[in-house]
């Protein structure tokens, strides 16, 4: 599984392509992609489908991306989380993951850090199915169907990752090399008290890695920080749209 992850991280990674001629086709592919979306496949570069759970948000120059692959032992599936801006360019739409995370319950080394890494993909929309395609369209293929629009969103950003409130939804991706913590699902706010249910979370103090799905759990979200039931808290440096 840590192999399969290292060529869906490696593989889409192109270098910077010319894009001014491709203006008005970038905006459209952009203004395509952009919403809240659920994972129906991810088809690798060979071909081979690799059925997860998950969610993809494209909103207010932010992405976040967090799943889990499906599979029993469901403690022992990889998962994946991704987070940074997007912006027209490329094959359509070209994305820096400033968090590039990889946990992996079944490796020597649980927990993979890339790093910011930059993405060319390749957008196609049918009503409410979405296919982006990484590598300028020649590597692996992820597929969708629309959640919500998302017009109704707020990202918070932390030093190593972001949480977005998307209309009922949240998506957290925060982590490095040492540890992470990553999920999402549905919430509601009270305040500053959050009540998370969680449909897949996965994290890792880099030394083992708990895979956890429909699980409820609290936050408190503050101007300042975030912090969790058990304490740890996340001081936010920024936040979109301010």
């Amino acid at each position: 599984m840590l192999r399969i992850f290292q060529q869906l991280v490696f593989l889409s990674v192109l270098g910077v392509a010319a894009v001014s001629a491709q203006e008005p086709r970038d905006r459209s592919s952009l203004e395509a992609a952009e919403g809240l979306w659920e994972y129906t496949d991810l088809i690798t570069r060979d071909g081979k489908s690799l059925p997860l759970t998950g969610i993809f948000l494209i909103r207010e120059g932010m992405f976040l991306q967090q799943s889990i692959f499906n599979g029993e032992p469901f403690a022992k599936q990889g998962s994946m989380a991704h987070a940074g801006p997007y912006w027209a360019g490329g094959a359509g739409l070209r994305l820096r993951s400033d968090q590039t995370l990889s946990l992996d319950p079944a490796s020597d080394t649980p927990i993979t850090s890339a790093g910011a890494l930059e993405h060319d993909l390749k957008v196609s929309r049918e009503g409410e199915a979405l296919t982006l395609q990484f590598g300028g369209g020649t590597s692996t293929i992820q597929t969708f169907t629309l959640i919500s629009e998302a017009e109704k969103t707020r990202i918070y950003n932390f030093s190593n990752g972001s949480l977005a409130l998307a209309d009922d939804y949240f998506i957290l991706v925060i982590g490095d090399e040492d540890k992470a913590v990553t999920g999402y699902g549905t919430y509601s706010r009270n305040g500053e008290l959050l009540a998370m249910s969680a449909i897949r979370w996965a994290e890792s103090d880099g030394r083992e890695v708990k895979n956890l799905r429909d699980h409820r759990l609290s936050a408190t979200l503050s101007d300042a920080a975030l912090t969790l039931a058990d304490g740890r808290s996340f001081p936010i440096i920024s936040n979109v749209p301010q």
